[in-house]
């Protein structure tokens, strides 16, 4: 009896490790088949769809796509950002298109850039940084404070110093409405909340840029 007690006890304690290292192997599958194709995968977050209804009302999202002078100016592609008060710097990366679906994506814990216009006097122009709003980007707990300064590094040495002159939380369906004279660089990062619908938006405005010494 307790021969087979114990055999009973083995063969379902293999049967649970196999199908632990199973579900990893699908895990693991999945989450190279959202990197590789660029796809919103259920149960796997590596990608997230994000909605950009905000922003396609007003801007083609796909015009300036791409990170030589005639997208991000001559000071060099933004490489990273520094929130006010924050000890972590964000990767900036380039965007993620789902063409087939029709969607943007974005990575955890990272923010995307899509300019808006084009350079402005060498500079970079309206600049869109789109993220998924958590604890680690942007939420309800965490928005700077106007007035904040706001970094962005590029990859050539220099960095955008930026003032924040607004921040907000909107529906994520709702145009946003931009405050621009037309001459000097913006910047937006918006994190959306997709679970509550909605965008945590900070907009800032430039000031100088200066190099940064290595």
């Amino acid at each position: 009896m307790k021969k087979r007690l114990k055999k009973s006890f083995l063969f379902a304690a293999r049967g649970l490790i196999f199908a632990f290292c199973g579900g990893v192997s699908i895990f693991l599958l999945m989450t190279g088949y959202e990197s590789i194709y660029n796809r919103d995968v259920p149960f796997v977050h590596s990608l997230d769809a994000i909605n950009l209804t905000a922003y396609q009302s007003r801007y083609n999202l796909n015009k300036y796509v791409g990170t030589d002078s005639k997208q991000v100016g001559n000071f060099g592609k933004p490489t990273n950002v520094k929130m006010p008060r924050r000890s972590m710097r964000f990767d900036i990366v380039k965007p993620i298109q789902d063409t087939a679906n029709n969607q943007w994506l974005a990575r955890a814990s990272t923010l995307h850039l899509l300019p808006l216009t084009a350079p402005r006097n060498g500079n970079l122009g309206v600049a869109l940084l789109y993220c998924r709003s958590s604890f680690r980007t942007l939420n309800a707990s965490n928005l700077p404070n106007v007035g904040d300064n706001l970094f962005i590094d590029t990859d050539r040495n220099w960095r955008y110093v930026y003032r924040v002159t607004d921040t907000r939380v909107l529906p994520d369906d709702q145009p946003y409405i931009l405050s621009d004279d037309g001459t000097k660089g913006k910047v937006i990062i918006s994190c959306n909340d997709s679970a509550h619908k909605r965008n945590f938006v900070v907009e800032a405005d430039q000031l100088v840029v200066q190099g940064v010494e290595q």
